[in-house]
């Protein structure tokens, strides 16, 4: 795969923080030593549905959810990529009436992980990545229903299985799963995605997206933990989306992804829209 349509490619498959939001990922390419990749993204979520953790849907006011990320990725050898996720703003708004909550605006939970290429196969290119995510925002906004962070640490272990087709990879499509750990006292899961793309031309890429999170259990706990905004125990779902990339020169990229929710507990459901614009160096 060439560096620049690599660089495309990780674009596709960088995302925020952990288990809430989509997984800092990167497949199981590595950057390349010395290389980079560095992109800001804003996500905008609308809800006005309420899944509750036993699978349950209720009427909310509408509700909306605006970050701002940047994603970050640098390649120490051939084989090591370091990733960082840094949310710069968690800003999120529910439209109840009377309209006793206003507006939260925060930093979120900063994730940052490493990846190790364990080697080739063929075409087949295989890697482990493990990720952490620190509490730094605050759970504590609106008495917990308007959050900028989990309140908790979480973190997750996963194993990468891609390959790529054609003389300048335009095809490539990559698989992983591993387990989820969340802190508090919530329950631990199973994070996994994959992701199938395609490259008509040497400056785009169309890529097909699946993410998802699944604990190991949705039994009801004796004492409920958490709050009610989606950052709480047995949190799950599953998202479905496309994304497309254009390579504005030979090192910025622009980027346009969107999510639709088709398995949701325990969180706001609704249709996530991004857009970022990238730099690769």
């Amino acid at each position: 795969m060439k560096p620049l349509a690599k660089g495309l490619v990780l674009g596709a498959l960088a995302g925020g923080s952990l288990l809430v939001s989509p997984s800092v990922t990167a497949g199981p390419w590595a950057a390349g030593k010395g290389r980079s990749y560095t992109k800001i993204t804003y996500s905008h979520l609308r809800s006005e549905t309420l899944v509750s953790p036993d699978g349950t849907s209720f009427d909310i006011p509408r509700f909306t959810k605006d970050d701002v990320d940047i994603f970050a990725a640098y390649g120490l050898s051939s084989s090591v990529t370091v990733l960082a996720n840094i949310p710069l703003t968690r800003s999120s708004s529910l439209r109840d009436e009377p309209d006793e909550l206003s507006r939260e605006t925060g930093f979120g939970d900063l994730a940052f992980g490493a990846q190790l290429q364990l080697g080739r196969r063929g075409p087949w290119v295989f890697a482990v990545r493990g990720a952490v995510q620190v509490p730094t925002g605050d759970e504590t906004r609106a008495q917990g229903l308007l959050p900028t962070g989990s309140g908790i640490w979480e973190g997750q272990a996963v194993l990468s299985l891609g390959r790529s087709f054609g003389r300048r990879g335009q095809i490539f499509g990559f698989v992983e799963a591993g387990p989820g750990f969340r802190g508090g006292g919530l329950r631990d899961g199973v994070v996994y995605s994959a992701q199938v793309g395609f490259s008509p031309a040497r400056r785009v890429v169309f890529v097909v997206n699946v993410r998802g999170v699944e604990p190991y259990s949705h039994e009801a706990p004796e004492v409920a933990r958490g709050s009610f905004s989606g950052v709480g125990d047995r949190v799950t779902y599953l998202t479905l989306g496309p994304t497309a990339i254009v390579g504005l020169t030979k090192n910025v990229g622009l980027q346009a992804d969107w999510d639709g929710a088709f398995r949701s507990r325990n969180l706001a459901k609704g249709p996530t829209f991004r857009v970022g614009i990238s730099y690769t160096k």
